[in-house]
């Protein structure tokens, strides 16, 4: 089951470098001026790196090992509100 899951993240992980890649490679072919091309890349590249890091934040959360209070449920016996 863990390789399925390595096999999971490797191909999103492939994905979202073609996509930074491709996106890259537009706005450098785009007939703009470099500084214009400099700062779109520069947003571009901001945007994705927040992204990614949200991702990562995500995934060590949800593979991280969860302890008994950590389950979700909640404490407080069988009362009923």
């Amino acid at each position: 089951m863990s390789d399925s899951r390595n096999t999971e993240t490797a191909a999103i992980f492939a994905f979202l470098a073609g996509a930074a890649l491709a996106a890259g490679a537009a706005l450098l072919l785009t007939p703009k001026p470099g500084r214009e091309v400099r700062e779109k890349l520069g947003e571009v590249t901001e945007d994705a790196v927040d992204k990614i890091r949200s991702a990562v934040r995500e995934a060590k959360y949800k593979v991280a090992p969860k302890g008994k209070d950590e389950t979700g449920e909640i404490e407080g016996g069988s009362c009923w509100i």
